[in-house]
């Protein structure tokens, strides 16, 4: 029996606490709210905390200068000893690395800020990133980034904010940088390179803009931005908790949620099937089994599902899907 003085919103909230499911990302701990109350001044994070974030964003910015110096003789299949020769005895591959670094880590870390700020001014406890280091032989040095959200989203505008805020964040970044990466490129009459790389569409319509209509050789500003394209493309894939899964869960609730997230799966599924078929790559596969985790994982509850999000907000989903059109590479590579 519900009790006359007990609203809806106050129903919501119980019913909101007592699910188990958002005990996986979210933290019900009663002194969340104190918590929040504290972070009135600083990042709302211990001197050891900071020191940890540090030295993983130093790391990350190691490993991914060096996986820039020395990516592009991996592309030529060079020996080791002669990568590590012409690294110790030429400026250029350290300059390259340096360049690729700063690019992909603004991209990846403006991302990740966008979300923390926006974090922050709904009062939503969150880490500062954490940025993921790897050895430098094994892909671009890193995996990217992420902050971890430790208390409830209680609206769906605060949820909406906080689930664009990272991707538009650092495409805005990227829009320069892939006009600098491609108007200093050199063009290519053809790339007898084992890994070919797919151009987004953005890089299209620079590339037409500059006249370009040959393939680009490779350059770290370019291919730091192609990297953070892509990530933020799959970032706004409209899945579980993903951005985009964020922001269409806001648009359109949690049944809109689902549905959108089943037709995108199983596209996923096809598009990693002919990329195999026709271009020889089986990364495709890898992001429909994660489609897949992250669709059985159900989204938490946002406490205040009612709010309308106004036409502003609406608007900024448009162009966040105009975004989404101009990073994401259905085949990002093809294995020659």
């Amino acid at each position: 029996m519900k009790l006359p003085f007990f609203s809806k919103k106050e129903q919501r909230e119980n019913e909101f606490e007592q699910e188990e499911n958002n005990r996986f990302f979210y933290s019900n701990d009663e002194s969340a709210t104190s918590y929040v109350l504290s972070l009135n001044s600083g990042l709302g994070v211990t001197p050891r905390q900071f020191a940890f974030h540090l030295f993983l964003f130093i790391a990350t910015a190691i490993t991914t200068t060096i996986s820039g110096a020395i990516f592009p003789y991996l592309l030529q299949e060079a020996e080791l000893d002669q990568i590590i020769k012409i690294v110790t005895t030429s400026w250029v591959p350290i300059t390259n690395g340096i360049l690729f670094s700063f690019t992909l880590l603004m991209i990846l870390g403006t991302h990740e800020l966008g979300h923390y700020i926006a974090c922050r001014y709904y009062g939503v406890v969150a880490t500062l990133p954490y940025f993921i280091p790897v050895p430098p032989p094994l892909g671009v040095g890193t995996l990217g980034a992420f902050i971890k959200i430790q208390s409830p989203i209680y609206t769906r505008k605060a949820l909406f904010d906080i689930g664009i805020s990272g991707p538009l964040a650092g495409f805005l970044f990227a829009i320069p940088a892939a006009i600098v990466g491609i108007y200093y490129a050199k063009p290519i009459a053809s790339s007898n390179l084992p890994i070919s790389f797919n151009s987004p569409m953005l890089f299209t319509l620079i590339s037409k803009a500059f006249g370009f209509h040959v393939e680009l050789a490779w350059n770290p500003i370019w291919f730091a931005c192609w990297v953070g394209l892509l990530a933020t493309a799959l970032n706004l894939l409209p899945v579980g908790q993903l951005d985009g899964g964020h922001v269409v869960y806001a648009l359109f609730g949690r049944n809109g949620h689902r549905s959108v997230a089943l037709l995108t799966t199983l596209a996923q599924a096809v598009i990693a099937y002919f990329a195999y078929i026709e271009s020889n790559w089986s990364g495709g596969f890898i992001y429909a089994i994660v489609l897949i985790v992250m669709f059985v994982m159900r989204h938490p509850k946002v406490v205040d599902e009612d709010a309308p999000l106004g036409v502003w907000r609406k608007i900024l989903a448009f162009i966040a899907l105009i975004v989404f059109i101009l990073s994401f590479m259905p085949v990002p590579l093809r294995i020659n």
